[in-house]
């Protein structure tokens, strides 16, 4: 009859070291995805402080390199456009405007658990010099959705903005 204490204390141990092994097997795993996820907002920040160099300095090319081929942009008070050969030339129209320029500050990433998809936040002051010849600021803000590609890169896929500046009254 002695055995049973033993027994149960025995069975007892199996389970308490199960559940550690369990447990620190989560935490390691918990490290590893706090890592991606340090990694991934690092690339992003960089990304994005890339873009506002190429919006700076009008470089199209570089701009475009962030896109993805099926991207798509919602830009204010216009139709949707598809497609990075679309989105090109919109950034070019935009680029042409007298005195452009673009400040923008990143607030916000979120990852997708998965770390497939992520979006960036943020808002912008742009100024350019309106019809009169007078200058113009315009503040807003903006959602940049990326997509993890199959080789480790992000790119665009999906990139809005918007002002802050209320619309005409109707009447």
């Amino acid at each position: 009859m002695n055995y049973k204490p033993t027994l149960i204390f025995g069975r007892i141990s199996i389970a308490i070291s199960l559940l550690l092994i369990v447990s620190l097997l989560f935490i390691d795993c918990n490290s590893d995805r706090l890592a991606d996820i340090k990694e991934t907002e690092e690339i992003l920040r960089k990304a994005d402080a890339s873009i506002q160099n190429s919006i700076t300095q009008k470089n199209i090319d570089s701009l475009m390199s962030f896109y993805a081929e099926d991207a798509c942009l919602l830009p204010t008070a216009e139709p949707k456009v598809e497609g990075k050969a679309a989105i090109k030339r919109e950034w070019q129209h935009i680029f042409e405007i007298p005195d452009f320029n673009n400040k923008s500050t990143l607030t916000k990433i979120e990852i997708s658990k998965d770390g497939s998809m992520a979006y960036t936040m943020g808002t912008y002051l742009a100024t350019m010099q309106g019809e009169d010849g007078s200058p113009v600021e315009e503040p807003g803000k903006w959602v940049t959705v990326w997509e993890k590609q199959s080789d480790g890169h992000w790119l665009i896929v999906v990139d809005t903005y918007n002002t802050d500046i209320p619309p005409p009254d109707h009447k």
